[in-house]
């Protein structure tokens, strides 16, 4: 009798195996309404591991609708039954209790705030109409390149941080649903587009404003090359007049001749 008994522990813990395999292959596949009443029954028989795969879909809303305090319930079972994963659960479950606010930002109100900020907001630099002196010209283009500097930290810091996963603390994450996770990523993709569309506008602003600038200032420069030209050639030539009424008066002089009327002095 003992011997038999034996028998029928031993076949229904063979059964139980297989219909827990069985579900856990339904699960993989996302046939939750076939792998849900297979973990059910197993879960109501006492089966740690089936407890914490009911709690898990009840959680994620998988094969039915989301009910955390379904899942708070037999994730507390599974725990009891020795599941490591159950104990993680209902960590992660209390911190939605008091951190759930958390969630809701990364899923809509993230607005990539810490990807332009500090050292990362990139003052657009100050680039007059035209230059009309070096000390201008100097400040301008200092002016140019911080802004450049700063660009080019942005882009890097961009970068190294794309991922979701950098951008959301693990903690977070790991208190999230695969359907929060996945709005999470879609917002913050949205989000970083955004951020890279601004700072493109911004890149095509500073471009323009320098060309403008450095037409303006190169024109503005060689008319004032001509006009200083012009200055220079008049002040010579009345040099040179200057000089040759001189040389005229100093001949006359030597011959003695009556000076130029211009020349001619009176005194008292």
């Amino acid at each position: 009798m003992r011997h038999l008994l034996v028998s029928l522990l031993l076949a229904s813990g063979t059964v139980l195996a297989d219909d827990l395999s069985e579900a856990n292959k339904f699960l993989a596949a996302q046939q939750y309404d076939k792998a849900l009443p297979l973990y059910t029954r197993l879960a109501n028989a006492g089966n740690a591991e089936a407890q914490f795969r009911v709690g898990e879909m009840a959680w994620y809303g998988d094969g039915m609708r989301q009910d955390l305090q379904a899942a708070h319930a037999w994730f507390t079972k599974a725990a009891a039954g020795g599941s490591a994963d159950a104990r993680e659960a209902l960590a992660a479950l209390d911190r939605r209790r008091t951190r759930g606010a958390e969630i809701g930002y990364w899923t809509r109100g993230y607005r990539g705030e810490d990807l332009r900020s500090d050292r990362f907001e990139c003052k657009m630099p100050a680039v007059p109409a035209v230059s009309t002196s070096n000390a201008d010209v100097a400040a301008t283009r200092a002016s140019i390149e911080a802004w450049q500097t700063c660009y080019n930290g942005f882009v890097a810091n961009f970068n190294a941080t794309a991922p979701l996963a950098k951008r959301i603390p693990a903690d977070v994450l790991d208190m999230m649903t695969p359907k929060e996770t996945e709005r999470a990523r879609k917002h913050i993709e949205s989000v970083y587009r955004t951020v890279l569309t601004e700072a493109q506008c911004d890149v095509v602003a500073v471009r323009t404003a320098q060309a403008a600038w450095e037409t303006a200032t190169e024109r503005f420069v060689k008319e004032e090359n001509v006009r200083m030209k012009r200055k220079l050639d008049v002040e010579t030539r009345l040099i040179v007049d200057s000089q040759r009424r001189n040389n005229d008066y100093a001949a006359m002089n030597y011959r003695g001749l009556p000076p130029p009327p211009s020349a001619v002095r009176t005194t008292k």
